[in-house]
């Protein structure tokens, strides 16, 4: 009797998603700004029987103008807050980082946005989480940009 060569199904990804260029909005000095960024989005399609994620967040420094001391203050002034899920599929307990905004963390270092654990087989988690920003009273004016990066192990 022969045996047909079995065929290994190939292993699936964990990745996550989040959009591209967004205007928190404007304020004045001493003022605090708030914003959600839109949508975040983790899916993890390998599969696997005993299956975890931590997605995480982090902050450049935002700067206007050339970037002087004066002028790059806010990121130890950014927290950043997940809030609930708004949509996940598969198993598993899916955990926001911060559930409001009284949980908010400040992204001086990197943030636990949201976790997954317990979990068996494929799933995808969506939230759509919010930026604080505490506007310093010396803040110089001008359009400041800056980078918040997600990702997911």
């Amino acid at each position: 009797m022969t045996r047909k060569p079995r065929r290994l199904k190939r292993a699936g990804t964990l990745s996550v998603s989040a959009p591209g260029t967004v205007q928190l909005g404007g304020g004045t000095a001493g003022q605090t700004v708030t914003a959600q960024l839109g949508p975040v989005l983790v899916e993890d399609t390998r599969g696997a029987l005993a299956a975890a994620w931590v997605a995480q967040a982090t902050a450049t420094d935002f700067k206007t103008g050339a970037g002087t001391a004066a002028e790059t203050s806010l990121k130890p002034r950014l927290s950043y807050w997940s809030g609930p899920a708004t949509r996940t599929t598969g198993t598993g307990v899916f955990t926001p980082g911060q559930l409001t905004a009284l949980l908010a963390a400040p992204m001086r270092s990197t943030v636990t946005a949201f976790t997954r654990t317990l979990g068996a087989g494929n799933d995808t988690a969506r939230w759509n989480p919010h930026i604080v920003v505490n506007l310093p009273s010396g803040a110089v004016a001008g359009t400041y940009t800056g980078k918040i990066t997600h990702s997911v192990a």
